[in-house]
């Protein structure tokens, strides 16, 4: 009992951090790409982020619009539940040109949420020669500064963007020339996903520290990427190992980012009554004693904190001020720096032990330390001041310093043991020798023929057996495979989708060449380039995309629609590839 109401707790607690008014609603919308050839369709997806909501597609106009159903999804992070719908739609073209998908209004809990404009492009001929892509608009990259009229010494931050909106394989990254600066890779890089345009992309960002040695004008290389972007086979291959294993062939593809020039300005003259330490940037400092009463002989340690933003980590020591009375023992600098995408940040600690030899009061200098301020374009200089140190008589006299008298040491020697033998004794004297019976010449010469023999045989077996691994027999084959998957399918979904990789099949084989995918009308092209009549070219593309539409419809098939259209592919089919 004590279980079941410690269980009800933790889920009311975990329910209680959420409730739909207060989950964060986001709308977006986006596409699967955004240019198409006349008669091809694309895809739109909505996404409604806290909650689920109603979209209004009644200002689009340019397109028919038909319904491909809603997904959801739930997660529950840190005791808050958020909530994600999609509402996934077919868009077909009504025109060529320049076509919009307005926004559109997303009502969500009774209020009203609006999505971005999307501008589609439907034309005959693609701007890189290539059907269905727009490469300019698949991957590219960028480079930017965060100052192009840095100070000598100033740090500022290369970003380097990778943008990706079809899937990449084997990607490599130059980075570009530094010449003049110095340069420090931030390890982490940012990855992420962005819309633009209606359509999402992969972003990866990543980023150096660049700091300017000199004054002058300087310029940053590009930066390149050599990319493979793989695309789906539609040619044929050369054997049917290209179709069932490899169904996707490598672009190359060479990105690179513009130069950028930068103008590096020196530092101005420094003022005469102060001592300039390296440091731009934006610094504070602190300083602080162990202890201000002391005994001669006795340490007290002065730590001084030096953090900020900027060249933090070539900050030395700063200069001390000390009495007479006084002997300092500096130890090491202790950085703690950071570099990320907004710079290097972080903190330098100067601890110095103060051994004062002498009793009485003393009153420290202040600690000083001259930087550049990027911000006020002038320097500043940190001041602390320490607190007077009391030092007393101590209670024992003085000791007298260590001293190490060099001698020498007896060296010490240990005996070597004899432990025992070989693992595996060696075998010694002439019974260690076996005779062995020389092999025969006819039996030599069969073992030596065997080989070439079993060779011989098994390539004139493969020979006789050969297959037909021509493109057109391979897509013949699977018309027929997939006109018996249609056959036996039990759902509409299964059925259409079996029809139309038979009838694609078909068209492929008839073409000589290997594919997966056609529209309805590069069907009738394929057919009409090779060779069939205008009335055979036509009636495949018109079956085919009969298919294709009443797939993306979700209406139910009726028995005998099922059977006609069964008979009209198979027919075609095997017309198509006898």
């Amino acid at each position: 009992m004590r279980n079941q109401l410690i269980l009800w707790v933790c889920c009311l607690w975990i329910l209680s951090g959420w409730t739909p008014a207060q989950a964060a609603v986001a709308v977006t919308a986006q596409v699967d790409r955004t240019f198409v050839s006349p008669g091809q369709s694309l895809q739109m997806q909505v996404k409604v982020s806290g909650d689920s909501g109603e979209v209004d597609l009644s200002p689009i106009v340019d397109f028919k619009v038909r319904s491909l159903g809603t997904s959801s999804s739930v997660q529950i992070v840190n005791g808050r539940m958020s909530k994600e719908v999609s509402y996934n739609y077919l868009l077909i073209p009504r025109g060529k040109g320049k076509l919009t998908i307005p926004p559109l209004t997303v009502t969500v809990a009774g209020q009203s949420h609006r999505t971005e404009a999307i501008t589609i492009t439907v034309s005959d001929t693609p701007p890189a020669g290539r059907q269905g892509v727009a490469p300019d608009k698949e991957v590219w990259v960028t480079g930017e500064l965060s100052e192009k009229n840095p100070y000598t010494g100033q740090q500022i931050t290369y970003t380097f963007r990778f943008y990706r909106g079809v899937p990449i394989d084997d990607a490599k990254f130059q980075p570009p020339g530094f010449k003049g600066f110095s340069t420090q890779e931030v390890e982490d890089r940012h990855s992420y996903r962005k819309i633009i345009n209606g359509r999402e992309y992969a972003v990866t960002e990543v980023y150096f520290i660049l700091t300017p040695l000199e004054e002058g004008e300087w310029t940053v290389d590009p930066a390149v990427v050599n990319v493979g972007v793989l695309r789906r086979r539609r040619g044929g291959g050369r054997s049917p190992f290209d179709d069932f294993f490899n169904r996707s062939v490598v672009e190359p593809r060479v990105l690179q980012t513009k130069p950028i020039s930068v103008t590096v300005r020196p530092l101005p003259p420094l003022p005469p009554d102060r001592a300039f330490s390296g440091l731009v940037g934006r610094f504070t400092m602190t300083a602080e004693t162990e202890s201000t009463h002391l005994a001669v002989g006795d340490s007290a340690t002065l730590t001084i904190e030096l953090q900020g933003k900027g060249n933090i980590a070539d900050a030395q020591h700063p200069d001390l001020a000390l009495p007479a009375a006084f002997k300092s023992y500096a130890d090491n600098p202790e950085p703690e720096v950071v570099a990320d995408r907004n710079g290097v940040s972080g903190k330098m600690v100067f601890r110095t032990a103060l051994v004062p030899v002498e009793p009485g009061r003393y009153v420290l200098d202040p600690v000083r330390v001259t930087y550049f301020d990027v911000d006020k374009e002038a320097y500043h200089t940190l001041k602390v001041q320490l607190p007077p140190l009391t030092v007393v008589p101590g209670a024992s006299p003085d000791s007298q310093p260590l001293t190490v008298t060099p001698g020498t040491l007896p060296l010490l020697k240990k005996r070597v043991d004899f432990t025992g033998r070989d693992i595996l004794p060696p075998k010694e004297g002439l019974a260690a020798i076996q005779p062995h019976k020389p092999m025969g010449w006819p039996l030599f010469l069969v073992l030596l023929a065997a080989p070439a023999s079993i060779y011989g045989m098994v390539v004139i077996t493969q020979r006789v057996r050969r297959p037909d691994t021509s493109a057109a027999a391979v897509m013949k084959g699977r018309a027929r495979q997939a006109l018996k998957r249609a056959a036996s399918a039990r759902t509409d979904e299964a059925f259409l989708s079996s029809l139309y990789q038979a009838l694609t099949a078909g068209i492929f084989s008839a073409a000589g060449r290997s594919g997966e995918a056609l529209t309805w009308k590069e069907a009738e092209s394929v057919l009409l380039e090779n060779q069939y009549s205008e009335e055979d070219a036509a009636a495949a593309a018109k079956l085919l995309a009969e298919i294709e539409s009443t797939k993306f419809g979700g209406q139910t098939l009726p028995d005998g629609r099922r059977k006609t259209l069964l008979d009209e592919t198979r027919t075609m089919t095997r017309k198509l590839a006898p």
